[in-house]
């Protein structure tokens, strides 16, 4: 339910549109997404084809955006809680996966320490990401004007 706005979307100190923390959001997630999607890729070595493919479908809600669709807060609250439970299944999976090559075999307990440290930091930090945007989408007054303007039905 869209609640009355004093002022029309675009007028007075009513944020509306491509600005303030909605383009930081939009700017952000570029490297977010690529970070992500070269982690989720990586399942299979890498190929070049199948980390563009990832990309494109993570970032696709981000087009959503710059339409200005009503669907894209909802669109890109699922990408960003996708994001972050693949990363975290993916994560979780490592520590059950044997490393191929001789001097990656897994057998010094400090690197595996290391290696397990730094996916619970990426781990936190996606949660954390799709935590803090989650509530801003549901939130924000800019969201509200941008995507569900007033007289929209």
């Amino acid at each position: 339910m869209v609640s009355p706005h004093p002022l029309p979307p675009g007028k007075g100190d009513t944020p509306f549109g491509l600005g303030g923390w909605l383009l930081v959001y939009l700017c952000a997630s570029i490297p977010y997404l690529l970070f992500h999607s070269a982690g989720l890729s990586g399942l299979f070595d890498y190929p070049l084809w199948l980390l563009a493919a990832t990309f494109l479908l993570l970032a696709s809600p981000l087009a959503l955006i710059l339409l200005k669709s009503p669907r894209a807060p909802g669109w890109n609250v699922v990408a960003l809680w996708v994001v972050a439970l693949s990363i975290t299944l993916r994560a979780a999976a490592v520590p059950f996966t044997r490393p191929s090559g001789d001097a990656a075999d897994g057998s010094d307990p400090e690197d595996r320490a290391v290696a397990i440290a730094i996916l619970a930091v990426i781990v936190a930090v996606s949660l954390a990401w799709a935590t803090i945007w989650t509530a801003y989408f549901r939130r924000s007054v800019r969201v509200r004007n941008t995507f569900f303007p007033p007289g929209a039905e």
